[in-house]
């Protein structure tokens, strides 16, 4: 969409015509294979099989952070999917797509003329106002668009959403991930994906088992991310769990909490979880500084989960917390929310490893 940002605060538009919506929504369940399929788990919290079709009865009043119309608007999502023929890993990117940029509200406006489910904006193409703030029809060209993208099939749904949305902030719909599978499950009746959860909505465990030990809330591994080993896997879990509690939290120069971080913010309160102090200020320089005076520094080569990762030499301007590998999760600058990335530039050619004061 071009977006320069996704959406803050909009009005709620009148929802003409969902009740009805809802009601015809159709209700027979997945079943045999399709219930198989529905069950897998996949990688980075995607899910496969045939689509859900909504279960017959009421709507629940509230899915996680979600309720009244925000819950009907997910229903209608799915119950289109399933009309087109899709599939669950359709269902989920629309879902994470709406969740994302208007947190399932039908929004009269939002940034520049962005409107809708979608903030899908008429100057781009997308339709007149009244189009684009209709349920039905933003719903059908979102789905219309997914399947246009090539390779969608393949993408994650985070990266699918953001081939047809085109945000400044195409990491964001990933955070949404586990939201969507929720979604799918209190209104299918069928499990989906496997879940746990967390302060993040919930969670697939896929591969959880190798990484998870007592101490962490939120120990799926992500893509690309290494499961914590050692003596201190439990107290690693903690750290890294705690800081992806935080995803999609705003990024805030100074920020420290609750909902608000920048980087040494999530480093140290991160660390501050499991009774080590990195910091007795507030700033990435006084960290790295910090970890060569307690002799805790290692090579980069030899990065683990958990450790501290740097950038700017001994006035370090940026630090993160590595996922293992090439994978880090940390809160970036200005614009831009707490995410799992890769390890991106020039980083120091060591990283603190806070556990070895342990």
């Amino acid at each position: 969409m071009g977006k320069g940002g996704m959406i803050a605060v909009a009005a709620i538009a009148p929802v003409v015509g969902i009740v009805l919506l809802v009601v015809l929504l159709i209700t027979v369940i997945s079943g045999g294979d399709d219930r198989a399929a529905a069950a897998t788990c996949g990688a980075a919290g995607a899910v496969a099989g045939t689509a859900v079709d909504v279960e017959a009865g009421n709507l629940p009043a509230k899915v996680g952070p979600y309720s009244g119309d925000q819950v009907k608007n997910a229903a209608a999502i799915l119950s289109i999917g399933k009309q087109r023929g899709l599939t669950q890993h359709a269902q989920q990117t629309a879902l994470m797509a709406a969740m994302t940029e208007s947190t399932l509200n039908n929004l009269s406006g939002g940034d520049r003329d962005s409107a809708g489910l979608f903030q899908m904006r008429p100057s781009m193409g997308w339709g007149t106002l009244a189009q684009v703030t209709d349920i039905s029809y933003a719903i059908n060209l979102f789905y219309e668009r997914l399947v246009k993208v090539p390779g969608w099939e393949t993408k994650t749904p985070g990266e699918a959403a953001q081939a047809v949305e085109g945000s400044a902030f195409p990491d964001a719909y990933a955070t949404k991930s586990a939201y969507a599978v929720e979604m799918m499950n209190a209104l299918s009746g069928v499990t989906v994906s496997t879940v746990s959860q967390t302060n993040e909505g919930a969670t697939c465990t896929a591969g959880a088992a190798a990484g998870a030990s007592a101490g962490g809330t939120n120990n799926a591994l992500a893509a690309g991310e290494q499961p914590a080993t050692g003596p201190h896997a439990a107290q690693i879990n903690q750290v890294i769990g705690f800081a992806k509690q935080q995803l999609g939290e705003a990024y805030v120069l100074g920020g420290a909490g609750p909902n608000v971080w920048d980087c040494s913010g999530l480093t140290k309160v991160a660390y501050a979880g499991i009774g080590i102090n990195i910091d007795a200020g507030h700033s990435a320089t006084t960290q790295w500084r910090n970890g060569v005076a307690r002799g805790q520094m290692h090579p980069l080569s030899e990065v683990q989960p958990g450790d501290l990762i740097f950038w700017g030499g001994n006035d370090a301007w940026h630090v993160g917390i590595s996922l293992g590998g090439d994978m880090m999760i940390a809160a970036p600058k200005v614009g831009d929310v707490v995410k799992i990335q890769k390890v991106w530039g020039t980083p120091n050619s060591q990283v603190w490893r806070p556990v070895d004061g342990l």
